[in-house]
């Protein structure tokens, strides 16, 4: 049971890393705020919230596995 909730802290980890890495950075949205582009950052369907929803979900996933191995370790 530990190796499984080590791999999958390990698999969402990597999946956070990735969703993370593949978004637009900050600064893109920034400039386009100053430049008055009227583009939303994240349209419905569009490449940027299919990568939030990965990161967020990926992110609980991992915050709750931690918590597994940490009890399953310490019993």
């Amino acid at each position: 049971m530990l190796r499984v909730a080590v791999a999958m802290a390990v698999m969402s980890a990597l999946a956070i890393i990735v969703a993370v890495m593949l978004q637009k950075t900050k600064a893109d949205g920034f400039s386009a705020a100053m430049g008055g582009s009227d583009s939303a950052r994240h349209t419905p369907g569009s490449k940027e919230e299919w990568l939030d929803k990965i990161a967020k979900v990926a992110a609980v996933i991992w915050v709750i596995s931690c918590l597994a191995v940490a009890i399953l370790w310490y019993r």
